[in-house]
């Protein structure tokens, strides 16, 4: 006798929604020790009073937590002293644009912004840039708040994805401050992304999946069921 218990289970792991892991637990490790390190390269010991961390919620909580820790970690190693790092967060809704020939696009409606950003170097935290209209937005937001410069850091950059027109304003908008002719230093990346549906480690499909730890692929039956 079989516990029909059982035989659900079983079901479902043959029914699973990740065709794959694309990135496991110890690539997003080392992400993140990539990215707090170019971060800190960057700001050094001394420059950390006057920047403020944005984490870009829901999606980026868990690598916000991740690169914050191991910058303090590499603080505490190298001075033996608590910097105190300013944090906030920032919200950024948007909606799908859709045609008449049923093809759409992502349009970020709405930016709330938690923290004091007026003359400040704003680092913000992403999980993914794909098409960088919600980075685009932000940045045009923060420098109407008064922020002095904006810097990204994001898990994944999915350059597939990128909407030409964003990767001009990344040159314009990110690390403006900077006086080195290429501006690629203002956005900091952790992994170059294949360009596939991904969820896990934050990321998301209509709020399912965000727990993983790891970034894997959905099937499609996954994505057509919770469409």
């Amino acid at each position: 006798f079989v516990p029909s218990s059982y035989n659900n289970i079983i079901m479902k792991l043959r029914e699973h929604p990740i065709s794959r892991v694309l990135y496991s637990h110890e690539d997003i490790a080392s992400a993140v020790e990539n990215v707090a390190s170019a971060i800190h390269a960057r700001f050094g010991t001394t420059q950390y009073e006057n920047v403020i961390f944005l984490p870009c919620m829901t999606g980026a909580m868990f690598f916000a937590s991740d690169v914050m820790r191991r910058l303090h970690q590499m603080l505490l190693e190298e001075e033996e002293v608590i910097v105190d790092l300013e944090l906030g967060s920032c919200v950024a809704t948007s909606y799908e644009n859709v045609n008449a020939s049923g093809v759409g696009s992502e349009k970020v409606k709405n930016v709330h912004v938690k923290g004091n950003v007026r003359g400040k170097t704003v680092v913000v935290i992403e999980d993914i840039v794909d098409t960088g209209n919600t980075l685009v937005t932000l940045c045009d937001t923060l420098y109407a708040q008064g922020a002095k410069d904006v810097h990204c850091a994001t898990l994944l950059n999915k350059q597939a994805r990128r909407r030409e027109e964003n990767t001009k304003a990344f040159e314009r908008l990110l690390a403006r401050e900077n006086d080195a002719e290429s501006k690629e230093e203002g956005l900091y990346i952790g992994i170059e992304c294949e360009d596939e549906f991904v969820v896990g480690f934050g990321l998301d499909y209509n709020g399912a999946y965000r727990g993983l730890p790891y970034i894997g692929v959905l099937t499609e039956k996954a994505i057509r069921e919770m469409i």
